[in-house]
């Protein structure tokens, strides 16, 4: 069962990942984590991230069709994009997570190629999975929340960069 914090996280990472795929002409679909058995992920991004009140790693992998339709440059390397993507997802977790009065400040992402790609089975660290027309999309989102921190609180966000803005300094 989810504690409050861990129900704010989901459904912080299960929209953005929806956004995320979306804004790419994507649908994506929630399934039961067992459809993983089946998934053949091609490439996984992995995402790092820091701040006072959470750390941890996003990771996001997928089969070959989604990540080669969501793609803007059809000879672009996968290998880029899947890391391009990562890098989207968690910035878009971040924007949500600014709402609950987190900060955080994301490394670069890294790139894993293999099938089979499933960090070991641990209970607290079920994968988002979800589906789309032709393969699947897969996120693993391990954060450790300060303790004392309360999730549920919200802040203002007024002036917060929205996802597809340009800003010019």
């Amino acid at each position: 069962m989810l504690n409050a914090n861990d129900e704010v996280i989901e459904r912080c990472v299960s929209e953005s990942c929806f956004e995320l795929f979306q804004d790419y002409a994507l649908p994506l679909v929630r399934v039961k984590e067992g459809a993983l058995k089946e998934a053949e992920l091609l490439f996984c991004g992995v995402v790092g991230f820091t701040g006072e009140q959470m750390r941890g790693t996003l990771l996001l992998a997928t089969s070959s069709e989604p990540l080669g339709r969501t793609s803007p440059m059809r000879d672009s390397s996968l290998r880029e994009w899947i890391a391009e993507l990562s890098n989207q997802l968690l910035g878009r977790v971040k924007n949500k997570l600014l709402a609950h009065g987190v900060t955080l400040h994301l490394s670069t992402p890294v790139v894993l190629r293999g099938q089979q790609i499933a960090p070991l089975s641990r209970a607290e660290l079920v994968p988002y999975l979800f589906a789309c027309d032709g393969g699947y999309v897969c996120v693993w989102f391990d954060a450790e929340v300060s303790p004392g921190i309360d999730l549920t609180q919200i802040v203002s966000t007024e002036g917060l960069i929205t996802e597809g803005s340009t800003t010019f300094f």
